[in-house]
């Protein structure tokens, strides 16, 4: 299979029917590879010839749309709290392996991260980097969307717009196995998670999300787990079921 580039569509220009020009950073990354006049790859969804190549731009012919892989079946929304160092790279790389479709940071009183805004939309874009690299690493053939960074209560209204949302909660006794059931009992396609910091979430930023209907607090065991641990526990969970 032809190897897959994701290019950003204000990065593409149309020249005509069957033919684009791309600029930004893919242009630079087809030239490490030593990709040449001749070569098939993909671009998005759709397979190219390269017709042109120059320092800063890449001509390519239309051929075929590329054949449609890896994509899960459901749409997971993945709301992280914002963990330190390296921890947020790997979580975000990992849940895009696993089968997540978005990935919400946000900050609650416990996040040890601080970030102003221009701190935030340079965070925001790396993270877009490193899910747009593990979607092509994996062979999925969609699109990864990391959102905007919201605070605490933005969450609490985000949340709105899924059918049913698991808040993974060291002080939960609910069961997983029966909120995972009645999603596959009703359906749901349309589901996300939540996963606190280091420090989890404060009684008050609990009670919050256990007031919302479509939230429901479930337990991961009587270990204690790591943020980074729980998420991926949680969401590996979730996909193997719902795909099943």
């Amino acid at each position: 299979m032809a190897r897959r580039f994701i290019v950003d569509e204000k990065d593409i220009k149309a020249i005509d029917e069957k033919t684009i020009e791309i600029i930004g950073n893919e242009v630079k990354h087809i030239q490490v590879l030593r990709h040449d006049v001749g070569d098939e790859i993909t671009i998005n969804t759709k397979i190219y010839k390269i017709v042109q190549m120059k320092r800063e731009t890449v001509v390519l012919e239309y051929l075929e749309n590329a054949p449609i892989k890896g994509v899960p079946q459901n749409n997971i929304t993945a709301y992280f709290a914002m963990l330190k160092n390296d921890k947020m790279d790997f979580l975000v790389q990992k849940a895009v392996e696993i089968g997540v479709k978005t990935i919400v940071p946000f900050f609650s009183s416990n996040v040890i991260v601080k970030l102003d805004d221009k701190g935030r939309q340079k965070r925001k874009e790396k993270l877009q980097k490193i899910a747009d690299e593990a979607c092509k690493q994996c062979g999925r053939m969609d699109s990864i969307i990391v959102e905007d960074f919201l605070k605490f209560n933005e969450v609490l209204n985000d949340v709105e717009k899924l059918q049913k949302v698991l808040f993974a909660y060291e002080a939960a006794n609910d069961s997983l196995r029966i909120e995972i059931e009645d999603i596959k009992n009703n359906k749901y396609n349309n589901v996300g998670i939540i996963i606190g910091a280091e420090g989890g979430f404060t009684p008050k930023e609990a009670d919050k999300l256990k007031e919302k209907d479509n939230v429901k607090v479930v337990s991961l065991g009587t270990r204690i787990l790591r943020a980074e641990t729980a998420a991926l526990n949680l969401l590996s969970i979730l996909v193997y079921e719902m795909e099943e």
